[in-house]
């Protein structure tokens, strides 16, 4: 298999795979929208919330800010703490306060982390705070793929094309006279030009604020690799 980029920024990447089939490139993009882990808040505690906004809505807002982090954390089931520790989650904290008559905006530059190494590059309005209104929270981040909530997934799509010419186009307009004539069996060969294909052209958007383009194609092809290999062991050790 060869891989050849055309384009790449913060935002997405284009490339295209050579020697490789369709099910192979369906299966890359299932797995860079799935698989590829990330880390997102988790566990909310509000403790204070005297805005106009539901505790429910504020939840889930946090849930969804991208963020990174250069630490390997561990999933929270692989660890051996029996709550949280720093080798499996990350804790954030918001303690905003208006004192003033204007509205007060709320954004991710309010999170406090206690981790040097998680990031928050994304500065969204979380919330508005009026006259003596109060936000506090305590959250805690945790890592997960896309698999499990959506909002672990670094992806927001993965397009791909494979037949540029129209070669596998199977759709020719007659005027039907018998339906034995017209509809004859079809051929294996004449069905199957998918199998012809070798190169798949993909492009990949990704979260902003979360991992880069090209990073993420990196570890799904580590995750897709791993699979193979898992397999063939399977088989190797049973047969």
């Amino acid at each position: 298999m060869k891989i050849t980029i055309h384009e790449q920024n913060d935002e997405h990447i284009k490339f295209t795979l050579t020697g490789i089939t369709v099910a192979y490139a369906n299966a890359l993009r299932r797995i860079l929208l799935s698989e590829v882990p990330t880390i997102a808040i988790d566990l909310v505690e509000i403790i204070k919330n005297n805005t106009v906004l539901p505790d429910e809505v504020l939840a889930l807002s946090l849930g969804l800010i991208p963020m990174y982090s250069k630490k390997q954390l561990v999933y929270k089931e692989e660890c051996d703490c029996s709550d949280l520790c720093p080798q499996c989650a990350v804790e954030m904290e918001i303690d905003v306060s208006n004192t003033t008559d204007t509205p007060l905006n709320v954004t991710c530059k309010d999170i406090r982390c206690e981790d040097d190494d998680t990031f928050i590059k994304s500065t969204p309005v979380i919330a508005k705070l009026g006259k003596n209104q109060s936000l506090k929270v305590k959250c805690i981040a945790r890592k997960g793929t896309g698999k499990m909530h959506s909002k672990w997934s670094p992806v927001t799509v993965v397009g791909f094309e494979y037949d540029r010419t129209n070669k596998t186009r199977s759709t020719n307009y007659w005027i039907e006279e018998s339906l034995q004539n017209d509809w004859p069996m079809v051929e294996e060969e004449e069905a199957d030009l998918l199998c012809d294909i070798d190169t798949v052209h993909m492009d990949v958007e990704v979260v902003e604020g979360s991992l880069k383009p090209v990073d993420v194609l990196i570890k799904g092809l580590e995750i897709l690799k791993n699979k193979f290999y898992n397999l063939r062991n399977k088989l190797e050790n049973n047969y």
